[in-house]
């Protein structure tokens, strides 16, 4: 094994821990108290475009990791 190769093996866990760091970014601050003016549509929407960027993410990890077990 190279040593390209070997430092490439670990851009796939690179890219899986940038992922779920985005995805802990959408957990509530617990120090924050709700408001009651909150409004409903923006958390879904946030909701919903993390979880198209984590299929998105997740879809780009995996050809990802078989190019570089080509080399």
């Amino acid at each position: 094994m190279t040593l390209a190769k070997s430092v490439l093996g670990i851009v796939p866990g690179l890219q899986a821990t940038a992922l779920v760091a985005h995805n802990v970014k959408m957990l509530p601050d617990f120090k924050m108290k709700p408001s009651k003016k909150m409004e409903i549509k923006k958390p879904i929407k946030r909701i919903v475009k993390t979880g198209i960027g984590t299929l998105i993410g997740i879809s780009f990890i995996k050809p990802t990791a078989s190019l570089i077990n080509q080399l």
